[in-house]
């Protein structure tokens, strides 16, 4: 991608741009997020509730099933004894009511073993619920996290931008203003000059001033002429 082209990183630029004006608001589309998380953790808190009643149904059957053991047990020890005394009415009837007692038990356990299958679905699908909403809220925490950062990029972009403009602009009129400052130097220093030797008058100044000035001027440079003949190489001396 570092060897793209400028015309293609600009067109995958605009692109992007054009397809954020089509995308949904994004604190609007964080609150679904949310929302649907929230969502969520109510339905994982349904199944929990779900597993903890067939639980408590499981282990209430469980007690049952103990209690009638006991029973059966001790019409068992009924029945024994009626049978050393000789009553075998007694024993008939504690024997007929170990019979029962042993089909209700039985009763009991495959309703127990019914809970405990249905407990196992349960907790299997509460494991699966919760490592889904937990898939969930990593991929939004990590889709939240990136889009705060990709919007501070864009942001920090859209600032250096402006400022690049800003300063490209601002380059140009101070390179405008200094090229004006110097012709206004360069036009100065040759008002000075001017005046300085008469040819204008000065700010304020007589031009009877400025013009004796002037001849001054041309009376001096003169002088320095002929100074410079009288002392030059083909004088002769007398």
């Amino acid at each position: 991608m570092a060897g793209d082209g400028i015309t293609a990183r600009i067109g995958r630029w605009w692109r992007s741009r054009a397809a954020t004006r089509d995308v949904e608001d994004p604190e609007r589309l964080r609150g679904k997020l949310d929302e649907t998380y929230r969502d969520q953790l109510a339905m994982l808190t349904t199944v929990r509730r779900g597993v903890a009643d067939v639980r408590t149904s499981r282990r209430r059957v469980e007690v049952q099933m103990a209690r009638q053991r006991e029973q059966v047990e001790s019409f068992d020890a009924q029945a024994r004894e009626a049978v050393n005394r000789g009553d075998d009415d007694a024993a008939r009837d504690a024997l007929g009511r170990k019979v029962m007692l042993e089909k209700a038990l039985e009763e009991l356990t495959e309703r127990h073993r019914s809970l405990a299958g249905e407990e196992e679905s349960l907790e299997r699908a509460a494991e699966k619920v919760e490592r889904q909403i937990e898939d969930f809220r990593m991929r939004k925490d990590t889709l939240t996290a990136r889009y705060s950062a990709a919007s501070a990029r864009s942001e920090i972009n859209d600032a250096t931008t402006g400022i690049a403009s800003a300063t490209s602009q601002i380059g140009q009129a101070m390179d405008e203003a200094e090229r004006h400052t110097r012709e206004l130097e360069a036009t100065a220093d040759a008002v000075d000059e001017l005046a300085s030797e008469g040819v204008i008058a000065r700010a304020g100044e007589d031009p009877d001033e400025a013009l004796r000035r002037q001849i001054d001027a041309a009376l001096a440079e003169t002088q320095i002429e002929e100074s410079k003949g009288d002392d030059g190489p083909n004088q002769i001396s007398s």
